[in-house]
């Protein structure tokens, strides 16, 4: 049996997880996709990468599919033979649910605008030294979670901790509990954003989940409120978040998903149309939330398991959907 580790993240997952696999399985590794070629294609039986696409070579004995990120979006189902469960992969709970919890206090202390006046011009001002205005805190803050999956949970139970009430929206039925007080219906969603200081974006990326947050729903959140985005940028309307960032309808953003991507041609791409680098209430991230050394791990470790339950035949963890 043949695996084939497509792709840059693939080939360090397969470097990272060889020790685990089974000895019998043959692994080719391709960091470059554009360096595949029919024959390794066409003798494939698990593909592990985050990317296929209908310009790659066929291969029509593939019968396992295992992403190595949770995202699935970018593998053309269609161009995979029928009936090949799709799997993917998580580990990143923790990390993400870490940085959500320190991009709010980061905004909530100024620690940002703070730390850089200090250390540039000494600056005493926000000090009681000189009887500044005092920053704010996170404890008793409203925090609004759109997504109450495995991220949607772990950001929960930590923001509870931290003294903040905790809402949630959801596409499914979920219980409150675990540091949630109430979970609204995703289409109530409307509801439950003027309750909230933050709105952490945490869901899943779907038809309807596309553009969520678009012009009309970015006037219902506080003008203070702080809207952070771990999910997708889709999710949220590019113009209009720009806009309403732009000329204060809401307060402030953190974003570590964008609409733009780097390629072959740009490497350094901007991650959107517009200068949100240019917008001081912006926190900007290159989608890095969850790209800690305990993640990829954890990922690695989960990964290798469900080839070897494959290889062996026994029940898959993970399964997404099937083309």
């Amino acid at each position: 049996m043949k695996a084939l580790f497509l792709g840059n993240v693939a080939a360090d997952t397969a470097n990272g997880i060889r020790a685990e696999l089974i000895p019998e399985l043959q692994v080719d590794i391709i960091a470059d996709p554009k360096e595949l070629s029919p024959e390794i294609a066409a003798a494939t039986d698990i593909l592990v990468t985050n990317i296929w696409r209908a310009d790659y070579p066929p291969a029509p004995r593939v019968r396992l599919v295992q992403s190595v990120a949770t995202g699935i979006e970018w593998i053309e189902q269609a161009t995979l033979p029928r009936g090949v469960p799709i799997c993917n992969a998580y580990g990143h709970e923790t990390a993400i649910a870490e940085y959500v919890l320190m991009v709010m206090l980061v905004w909530s202390h100024r620690f940002r605008e703070i730390e850089s006046d200090f250390r540039l011009h000494s600056s005493w001002r926000p000090s009681w030294v000189h009887s500044g205005a005092p920053h704010g805190e996170i404890r008793g803050n409203t925090l609004g979670i759109i997504g109450l999956g495995r991220v949607g949970q772990e950001v929960a139970r930590r923001a509870a901790v931290f003294g903040c009430r905790v809402l949630a929206a959801n596409r499914s039925p979920r219980a409150a509990g675990d540091g949630v007080e109430r979970v609204y219906p995703l289409d109530a969603l409307d509801e439950m954003l003027p309750l909230c200081d933050t709105v952490a974006i945490c869901t899943a990326f779907g038809p309807e989940t596309e553009r969520l947050i678009d012009a009309r729903r970015l006037t219902l959140i506080k003008p203070s409120a702080l809207l952070v985005n771990i999910a997708r940028g889709a999710i949220i309307d590019e113009d209009a978040l720009y806009a309403a960032l732009r000329d204060g309808t809401i307060g402030g953003a953190a974003i570590d998903v964008w609409w733009q991507y780097p390629n072959a041609a740009e490497p350094e791409r901007r991650p959107s149309r517009h200068p949100f680098h240019e917008l001081p209430n912006v926190i900007m991230t290159p989608h890095c939330s969850g790209w800690t050394a305990g993640m990829v791990r954890r990922r690695w470790d989960e990964v290798a398991d469900n080839i070897n339950r494959f290889v062996r035949g026994d029940p898959l963890i993970n399964i997404v959907t099937t083309t």
